[in-house]
């Protein structure tokens, strides 16, 4: 079996839109002033500039999911480079399925069983994803991912128990 590998990129929301637009008018704003009026706005246009940046590359979200026989890797990709997020072994897969499906209800919030939950979604519309309960150095985690056919039938092979789809 090869290697799968999704790439999956966080949709944009409204209000980071707003915001991005409000930290580049401002600089420019402060840009503007301290030409226009005092070289003490510079100082504010610096920052601004600096903030918008740094903003910008904290919301900005990449991961890459990599299925191979035995495991599931899930790294972030930045700028700097990539960071391993989880690996788990496909053996260690208790649950897959839709987030509404009955099984996964223990594991919601105010549910009986409490789990540290990541979110590894797009956000995009049109695009389903699937709540996978696992052990991860002996602990439940919740990871709620981003998965193609081909990559649940990958987790069915190979654990068919776990898989409620």
């Amino acid at each position: 079996m090869d290697t799968l590998v999704l790439a999956v990129k966080r949709r944009e929301r409204g209000s980071e839109k707003l915001l991005r637009g409000v930290m580049i008018a401002l600089a420019v704003f402060f840009l503007l002033g301290g030409i226009l009026l005092s070289r003490g706005l510079m100082l504010l246009c610096l920052l601004s500039a600096m903030g918008y940046f740094v903003y910008a590359g904290a919301t900005r979200r990449e991961w890459e999911y990599t299925l191979d026989r035995d495991s599931l890797r899930i790294e972030r990709v930045r700028d700097t480079g990539r960071f391993v997020l989880h690996e788990i072994r496909l053996t260690d897969v208790e649950l897959l399925c839709r987030p509404d499906d009955p099984a996964a209800a223990p594991f919601r919030k105010g549910g009986p069983q409490q789990v540290k939950k990541f979110d590894y979604t797009s956000y995009a519309e049109n695009v389903p994803y699937y709540t996978m309960i696992a052990k991860e150095e002996g602990e439940r985690i919740k990871l709620l991912l981003d998965l193609t056919p081909e990559a649940i039938q990958r987790v069915k092979h190979r654990v068919p128990t776990a898989v409620r789809i």
